[in-house]
């Protein structure tokens, strides 16, 4: 595919606005792009407006290698900040500016090109080549829970996610555990408090106890230590009343040493203690994302080194991340693949306004995963 075609592909995802939802017109038309290079692809709708995305080149035997990326962005905000329209997907200076440009659709591009140019060759001529594309990511990863749900992780070995990874190769990242407190009391004048229940100061408890509940956690040896942070504190709408709601808004970055599930059930031990001395308390959990490790030592972390080294003849570290992906919802479908994090631009531009890709990254990026896939399944053919 000429460099002019790749750009168009690139520009029209980005004139989608796919910000908090409405994922499902550029999915569609990701399928009638698939479709006129020979590729069918089947539709995952999840909830109105939105959908993801599923493809599959080769025998649709195993061994399987899946490229995954999410079709959603995040708001745009301060618009009126941007240089350009942020979905006009104006291109200066050899950089493509719009919202997701980065965070994913250079990526999510990328992976699509990559799809159709090996099945163009007439590859794999063993095995199978799964696209992945979910909405929901910058939400709950609904999404790709849809996916993961359908048994479209089923016979996966290997997984690359084409988030932006700054010229480098993560194959770890910690999990993303997003909960709400919401505190009950009794509201009355602020001038006969002990007549009414402050919420606000169950919460300041909860605060209080949440700074120590994780200290006898052990330092995963790959992702360092779990991270926790109160993010969200409110309560109270007049100054002369005692508020009878509040909540509070936390997350805690998990760790294979501390994951979700306990996370949680720490959590709710606290809230349970404090509910026996009065307060009345209860747990929301918004956002539920699992910690990915893959083996240091895994084959498919040189392979992929060794494709970035063919294709752009650099040598890319290899690092851990403290963000999540969609694999975190993958691996509850399948937690033996081999997971590698890598894609083009400058992660730091994600959310950003004036968010922008390097075109010359971008249009490196599609060999890449080509080279990726030649050395994932010549490997195979070795053992």
């Amino acid at each position: 595919m000429e460099d002019n075609a790749r750009l168009a592909l690139l520009k029209k995802a980005i004139q989608f606005n796919t910000a908090n939802g409405n994922e499902a017109p550029l999915a569609q038309w990701l399928q009638q792009v698939l479709a006129e290079h020979g590729i069918q692809s089947e539709l995952v709708e999840f909830a109105p407006h939105r959908a993801g995305l599923v493809a599959e080149i080769g025998t649709g035997q195993e061994p399987i290698l899946a490229f995954a990326g999410h079709l959603d962005t995040v708001a745009p905000n301060a618009a009126g900040a941007w240089q350009t329209d942020p979905f006009a997907a104006a291109i200066h200076d050899g950089a493509i500016y719009g919202r997701g440009a980065v965070d994913m659709k250079g990526g999510l591009i990328a992976t699509v090109i990559a799809l159709i140019e090996l099945h163009a060759a007439g590859l794999p001529k063993a095995g199978t080549i799964r696209l992945l594309l979910s909405g929901d990511e910058e939400g709950s990863g609904t999404g790709a829970t849809a996916l993961t749900q359908r048994g479209y992780l089923a016979g996966v070995k290997a997984l690359v996610m084409a988030e932006a990874s700054s010229q480098t190769i993560e194959y770890a990242h910690c999990g993303s555990f997003d909960y709400i407190v919401h505190a009950r009391g009794k509201a009355v004048h602020s001038s006969t408090p002990v007549l009414g229940h402050n919420a606000l100061m169950d919460l300041v408890d909860f605060i209080k106890a949440e700074q120590t509940a994780f200290e006898d956690v052990a330092n995963s040896p790959i992702l360092g230590a779990l991270v926790h942070s109160i993010t969200v504190l409110h309560g109270g709408e007049q100054l002369n009343t005692i508020p009878d709601a509040a909540f509070l808004k936390g997350n805690v970055r998990t760790i294979p040493e501390c994951d979700n599930q306990a996370t949680q059930a720490r959590l709710q031990a606290i809230i349970e203690r404090l509910n026996q001395g009065g307060a009345a308390l209860e747990l929301e959990v918004v956002g539920d994302f699992a910690p990915v490790v893959t083996d240091p030592a895994n084959p498919f972390i040189t392979q992929v080194q060794a494709a970035v080294k063919e294709i752009n003849q650099v040598d890319a570290p290899v690092v851990i991340s403290k963000g999540a992906t969609d694999a975190s919802m993958y691996v509850k479908g399948n937690p033996d693949f081999a997971f590698v994090e890598y894609g083009p631009g400058d992660d730091t531009q994600s959310h950003q306004v004036n968010e922008h890709l390097n075109l010359a990254e971008f249009l490196a990026a599609p060999a890449v995963y080509q080279q990726i896939a030649h050395n994932f399944f010549a490997a195979l053919d070795k053992e």
